[in-house]
């Protein structure tokens, strides 16, 4: 039972991966540039995230909108899995600076806050910076814990050693 529960588990991650890369070429299944194709099923989303000026969120047509939102998925989704696989590594806490950002990025779309603040430089600049300083204290004092822990073992064995 361990092996089909092992191997399900294997072909679930095979075909997330596949899944996943395919990703930025989404938009070409579901829209051309007139608009969503004929063989795809109307259901309303072209026309919940039109605005009143004709575009999807700020972008030109559902097509470069799809794109844009998928690459930036692509990108975090990877990000993302990158650091689940890196446990226990000592690089998987800086992971968490791409992740953020791509993270933000995706938000930004999302609530098409593109003309405003958010996507601003200096905003994402500062949490870039944020991010990592927070990363880099997390790290240090994490090293630090784990060096007193091991003089604290290392000590405790030498003085049960002496007795």
């Amino acid at each position: 039972m361990k092996l089909r529960k092992t191997t399900l588990y294997e072909l679930v991650v095979v075909v997330g991966i596949i899944v996943v890369s395919t990703l930025p070429y989404f938009h070409d299944l579901v829209a051309d540039r007139s608009g969503v194709k004929p063989n795809v099923p109307v259901i309303g989303v072209e026309s919940f995230l039109t605005g009143s000026d004709g575009k999807i969120l700020g972008f030109s047509s559902y097509r470069v909108f799809l794109y844009t939102i998928m690459i930036h998925l692509f990108a975090h989704v990877g990000f993302l899995g990158w650091m689940m696989d890196a446990k226990g590594k000592f690089y998987r806490i800086a992971l968490l600076v791409p992740v953020v950002l791509s993270g933000y990025t995706l938000a930004v779309i999302l609530f098409n806050a593109r003309q405003g603040p958010f996507n601003d430089v200096n905003t994402k600049f500062i949490i870039t910076i944020v991010t990592s300083l927070g990363v880099l204290v997390y790290y240090i004092l994490d090293h630090r814990n784990k060096l007193n822990l091991k003089k604290s073992k290392s000590n405790h064995a030498s003085s049960e050693v002496g007795n």
